[in-house]
């Protein structure tokens, strides 16, 4: 079954429940109505007896001609026999079946206690119901047996039961069609759903999911729509991707591979051996930054994703590390560090790629300084950690700013990188975030982060 469509197996379940109420209200009616007719049984043989009590004057105030023909008929079921303490029968006629087992009778007239009292027997196969009556003739005990036969209660449930049997399968009939509608309409946006997964994994993710609805299978699609236009949304990241690092990367290998060429050829393009050496190296140290960059980002996924166990960090003393490790990269800067003593729970190799990728652009962009400032604030009682880090280098263009910190983004003066991108990563990693501004000597980065102790 669980191989069949889903609209099917929702009809079958419908039909399976349904057909297991029928059939359980099939078991319970019959005996219920048992029940309930016996009730009636001895009701109606007590009426019977007050109308033969009273010759007839008991009848109930009937108008309609039919019900009192129906009544009457009813009561006429029931025979009623007069006798005596010694069994002599002074009024009524016995059947044979009843003669024969008079003595049971007899007996359970001496023995009853109360004035009426009502009694069930099996005679031959067939339940006799009665009730026994006592009282008094002319200071004489006598009893008044009235009795019927459980075949008249029998037809009344057999004709009931055969009604409600023919109407509980009328309502089957008639409610399994709408159900499987039910199905196939319920069923329908996930067929739809799962048409679009199917071309979503085929790579065909372009056409929309509508699914016009607020409930779980609207909720579903809805996920499904977001799954989709993240996908387009890497793709287009991906395909912008390897066009700026395809370009990126051909021009140090054209220069390497034209440069080599050139040696061989006992061609020096920089004047000299020495010269041109320094340039082959120049570009392939450029290739190999732009590689350990993109190695590095797709490592931060995974990082990310496996919560890489937390460190205990001084930022100030981890600045002033990477500082001394990176100033002699330009010797004509000058640095103004002003570094408190901040202790954080962090990553230790993520910021201190992050310090690098930021220090990298500073020193590359500045003029002749580089000042970093780290402090301490509150916001709503929780500290944060805020890092400045500023060049007296050129203004960034308006339309940058914004965008200074997108992965694959082309930089400043048409360069191309990954670093700012990896930062920006590891500050919202950590609560945190960065951005970058103009201010009146040069331009500053901003840092500020929540720091857990």
């Amino acid at each position: 079954m669980k191989n069949s469509p889903l609209a099917l197996q929702i009809w079958m379940i419908f039909v399976i429940i349904t057909i297991g109420i029928s059939t359980l209200f099939m078991l319970l009616v019959p005996w219920a109505l048992r029940d309930f007719f016996t009730q009636q049984t001895y009701i109606t043989i007590r009426e019977a007896q007050s109308i033969y009590l009273s010759n007839g004057k008991a009848l109930p105030d009937i108008h309609d001609i039919t019900e009192w023909d129906q009544t009457n008929q009813q009561y006429q079921t029931v025979k009623h026999i007069v006798f005596l303490a010694d069994g002599e029968v002074i009024a009524g006629s016995t059947s044979l079946l009843v003669f024969n087992n008079f003595d049971f009778i007899m007996q359970e007239s001496r023995q009853q206690q109360i004035a009426a009292q009502q009694y069930s027997r099996e005679i031959n196969g067939e339940k006799m119901y009665y009730i026994i009556r006592k009282g008094e003739l002319a200071s004489v005990p006598v009893y008044l047996f009235s009795y019927t036969w459980e075949s008249y209660q029998n037809d009344l449930v057999e004709n009931l039961f055969s009604q409600l049997l023919w109407l509980i399968a009328i309502i089957l009939l008639l409610s399994w069609m709408p159900s499987f509608l039910m199905a196939r309409y319920i069923t329908k946006p996930i067929i739809k759903m799962e048409n679009h997964v199917r071309s979503i994994a085929n790579r065909d993710w372009y056409e929309s999911i509508d699914v016009d609805r607020d409930d779980e299978i609207g909720k579903l699609g809805q996920s499904i729509e977001r799954m989709r236009q993240r996908l387009v949304e890497q793709e287009d990241m991906q395909r912008t991707f390897l066009q700026h690092i395809s370009h990126e990367l051909k021009t140090p290998v054209m220069v390497i591979r034209s440069y080599a060429q050139a040696i061989a050829d006992g061609i020096f393009p920089k004047g000299g051996l020495e010269g041109s050496i320094e340039v082959i190296d120049k570009e392939a140290s450029r290739m190999e930054k732009r590689v350990k960059d993109l190695l590095y980002l797709t490592k931060l996924d995974y990082l990310f994703s496996k919560r890489s166990s937390d460190d205990l960090i001084n930022m100030g003393e981890l600045i002033e590390n990477i500082v001394e490790l990176l100033r002699w990269q330009r010797l004509d800067l000058s640095w103004e560090l002003e570094l408190a003593d901040i202790i954080f729970k962090g990553g230790l190799e993520q910021w201190q790629v992050a310090i690098e990728n930021i220090l990298d652009n500073q020193i590359r962009y500045a003029n002749s300084l580089i000042s970093i400032t780290v402090s301490e604030h509150y916001v709503n009682k929780q500290p944060y950690m805020f890092i400045r880090i500023f060049n007296d280098g050129p203004s960034l263009e308006a339309g940058l700013i914004d965008k200074l910190f997108e992965e694959y983004q082309q930089g400043y003066k048409g360069e191309f990188g990954l670093g700012l991108a990896i930062v920006r990563e590891i500050a919202v990693y950590h609560g945190g975030k960065i951005w970058a501004g103009n201010e009146e000597d040069g331009v500053a980065f901003y840092l500020d982060i929540p720091i857990r102790e």
